[in-house]
């Protein structure tokens, strides 16, 4: 994790909304629309925003039993990859839509399809997104991690 996001992430911290769910809170430091006045949180820049602009690193694959979103995930220890895998749960039982998961060690493959109609649908997509952020709060605990032990 960059220097600058580390520094926004402890001004958000110093500065947390108490009335902000954790939802609210993720989709803020991942950069997804919240309609938050972010004004008052110092003088940040552009530069200083948390958003990545990569391209999704889940494949769109035509299968047997039809079109299906695949990823794989690798994690360097089992803690992250247990919080991974927890979280990814806890969401898809929130949102009433599961994937495919399986687990080979420190690696995690997951598919995403809605089943009924054996297509990807905006929920999986959707669903993508946040597993992609879950993931993404692992990699910056392993960074948080290094950095301390340095």
């Amino acid at each position: 994790m960059s220097l600058k996001l580390h520094k926004m992430m402890s001004l958000l911290n110093e500065h947390a909304d108490p009335v902000m769910n954790n939802q609210t809170y993720s989709d803020l430091i991942h950069g997804r629309g919240v309609s938050t006045n972010m004004h008052s949180i110092a003088d940040l820049s552009f530069e200083d925003v948390p958003i990545i602009l990569d391209k999704s690193k889940w494949s769109h694959v035509e299968t047997g039993s039809g079109e299906v979103l695949s990823r794989t995930f690798n994690f360097l220890n089992f803690q992250t990859l247990f919080y991974f895998v927890s979280e990814s749960l806890k969401l898809q039982e929130k949102l009433n839509h599961h994937c495919v998961m399986k687990i080979d060690e420190l690696v995690v493959s997951a598919v995403l399809q809605t089943k009924d109609i054996q297509e990807v649908t905006e929920l999986d997509i959707m669903l993508s997104e946040r597993i992609n952020d879950i993931y993404e709060d692992t990699q910056y605990f392993h960074s948080v991690g290094k950095n301390e032990r340095s």
